[in-house]
C-alpha cells in the first residue's frame, strides 16, 4: 500500500473500526450521519477529521464496554497493520445519556506527532430516513479494506442534519457549506427542509464565513487532485451564494 497522507490515515482507521464494530454490536444500534455519511455514501471529496454516528436501543454502559472492545479488538490491529497504523491509548471524554466520545491518537509510521480524530455517538435525535448499505468500493478499495456495510441517513434527512449544524453550532464551520452545496446541487428539485427560520439563520451564518475560513477548514481535507479546483477565493463565493439561495428559496 503506497504511503499514506494524513486525512486517507484517518479515513483507513475510520472504516477499518466500522468493520470491526459490525461483528461487535447490532448495527440497529448505529447509524452514520455528518461528513463521513457524504464521503462514503455521496461521493463527496472532502476526508472528515472525526466519525459522528447517532445511537440508541442499548446502555451507556454496555454500549461503551463495546466500542472499547472494538478500539482494542486485535482484528483491528492486523488491519490498521497494512497502513502503517496503531492505535495509542484512547480517551473518553464524555460518556452521558445525550453524548458518548472517544478520542483516539493514532500513530503512523515515518510521523513523529500522532495524528487525533474522535468518534462521537449522539443519543439526542433519532431519524428514520436511514438505510443499511456497504461503504463505496472506491472508498474502501486504495486501503484494500473490504467495505464495511452500515446504516446510514439518506439525502434529506443528511442535507436537514447540516442546516441545523450550521445554524447552529457555537462556531461556524465552513465544512457545513461545502457539504451543503454538495448535497442540495444532488438534489436541485428538493426544497430545503427544516423551518424557514432555521434556514434564515443558516443562511446568515454562511454569509459570515470569509474564504480563509474554507481555506483553513477545508481545503486541508479534499483530495490534493481536486483541492486545486477551489483554492480561491471565487470558488468558495461560488459555493457559498449556491448554498444561501437555496436556502432562502420560498416555499
Amino acid at each position: 500500500m503506497p504511503a499514506l497522507r494524513d486525512a486517507q490515515a484517518i479515513e483507513f482507521f475510520h472504516l477499518a473500526f466500522l468493520q470491526v464494530l459490525q461483528g461487535r454490536l447490532d448495527q440497529a444500534n448505529y447509524v452514520l450521519k455528518g461528513g463521513a455519511n457524504l464521503r462514503y455514501f455521496f461521493d463527496s471529496v472532502r476526508y472528515s477529521e472525526g466519525i459522528d454516528l447517532d445511537a440508541s436501543g442499548i446502555e451507556v454502559g454496555a454500549f461503551e464496554e463495546k466500542v472499547d472492545g472494538a478500539l482494542r479488538a486485535p482484528a483491528l490491529t492486523v488491519l490498521l497493520r497494512g497502513g502503517g497504523l496503531t492505535v495509542g491509548e484512547f480517551s473518553k471524554p464524555q460518556q452521558t445519556e445525550t453524548t458518548q466520545r472517544w478520542k483516539v491518537p493514532l500513530r503512523l509510521t515515518g510521523r513523529d506527532e500522532p495524528l487525533r480524530t474522535k468518534i462521537e455517538f449522539s443519543r439526542r435525535n433519532g431519524d428514520e430516513r436511514l438505510i443499511l448499505e456497504a461503504v463505496s468500493g472506491r472508498v474502501a478499495a486504495p486501503y484494500a479494506l473490504r467495505p464495511p456495510t452500515v446504516h446510514h441517513y439518506l439525502a434529506e434527512a443528511a442535507t436537514e442534519q447540516k442546516i441545523e449544524a450550521l445554524a447552529g453550532r457555537s462556531e461556524t464551520q465552513a465544512r457545513d457549506v461545502f457539504d451543503l452545496d454538495l448535497l442540495l446541487r444532488r438534489q436541485p428539485e428538493l426544497r430545503a427542509p427544516s423551518t424557514a427560520e432555521l434556514r434564515e439563520e443558516a443562511a446568515g451564518r454562511a454569509l459570515e464565513l470569509p474564504f480563509a475560513a474554507f481555506r483553513d477548514q477545508v481545503l486541508p481535507f479534499l483530495d490534493p487532485e481536486v483541492a486545486e479546483l477551489y483554492d480561491d477565493a471565487a470558488s468558495w463565493e461560488q459555493i457559498r451564494g449556491y448554498v444561501t439561495e437555496r436556502l432562502l428559496e420560498d416555499e
